[in-house]
């Protein structure tokens, strides 16, 4: 009973999310076009029930227009832009889509990820008790694994693998740990203080990626053809993204961020489009350098 209602509420924000604004009617019929009706139009006490269960459970607020009747998500926009909610909306409307949509079952492919069935949960766990949790963990770059108290400040999902940023107590810096790497990972008695002034999204706010570094960001601008600016303009690269020319042969895309790991491996993917690096001249360099290495692989 609880789940096919958690279902309906998301199928009520998922539905004005994508038409943005409904009538009660306009509502109506699309209910009666889901599973979740089973033929039965919803009561108008029914519908403000569930408005108020969405507000309560999800803090999304859904407003009615009174000069046109209309309802829609108050603040869409916000919604949009907070990840870890809009991250919890999505993955449960496509559920709820899956749902719905048994008898397509094999038609609809998803991208699997390894890293999120066996550690996640009590990663989570611990981060809502602060509990240090005792790692053993094993990286690509290391022929050793390392052994630490971590206490687990947040999560986050980039290509496929979720991983842990957690402060590790040998030596009391904050760490970015693959939970696909992890050995082993047990509960343990110790708590931690999660510090007030620490915002996950202010620690990558300047990154690309899972890489973080305390290096200054920089001005980063790069030469597009115009048919890939429109992959860029629907996914941009980064939130700092900002189109500063377009012309009907190519844009000028400009950001600021951290010259990391991560975002260089980024760059030099973005080769294969012809995209060229403008600014800033040490970025440039390494472009040149990295195709250079890779012509020797191919000259041999």
């Amino acid at each position: 009973m609880a789940k096919a209602l958690f279902n309906k509420y998301v199928w009520l924000i998922d539905t004005l999310q994508r038409y943005g604004r409904l009538t009660r009617r306009e509502v109506d019929d699309l209910w009666l076009k889901s599973e979740y009706s089973e033929g039965k139009p919803m009561a108008r006490r029914t519908f403000m029930n569930y408005r108020q269960a969405i507000q309560e459970m999800f803090d999304v607020n859904i407003e009615c227009d009174t000069s046109t009747y209309e309802y829609y998500i108050e603040d869409s926009e916000a919604l949009q832009k907070n990840g870890g909610r809009m991250w919890a909306l999505n993955a449960f409307a496509v559920n709820s889509l899956l749902h719905e949509s048994e008898m397509l079952r094999e038609r609809i492919v998803l991208e699997n990820i390894p890293s999120g069935q066996k550690y996640l949960r009590i990663v989570c766990e611990a981060m809502r008790e602060n509990h240090i949790l005792l790692l053993s963990y094993r990286s690509f770059r290391r022929m050793t694994g390392t052994h630490a108290p971590v206490a687990p400040y947040f999560v986050k999902l980039f290509r496929q693998r979720w991983y842990m940023i957690a402060k590790d107590f040998t030596d009391m810096k904050i760490k970015t740990y693959a939970l696909d790497r992890i050995a082993s990972l047990e509960w343990s008695d110790r708590t931690f203080v999660y510090p007030e002034d620490f915002s996950p999204a202010d620690y990558f706010a300047d990154c690309f990626g899972i890489t973080y570094d305390d290096m200054p960001a920089q001005e980063v601008v790069l030469k597009v053809p115009a048919l890939q600016a429109n992959y860029l303009r629907t996914l941009p690269l980064h939130e700092s993204q900002v189109e500063c020319e377009r012309t009907d042969r190519f844009s000028i895309f400009c950001y600021r961020v951290k010259l990391t790991f991560d975002f260089m491996q980024e760059i030099y993917s973005l080769g294969y489009w012809s995209v060229e690096v403008v600014a800033p001249p040490v970025l440039r360099e390494a472009v040149i350098s990295h195709l250079k290495q890779n012509m020797k692989c191919y000259e041999k």
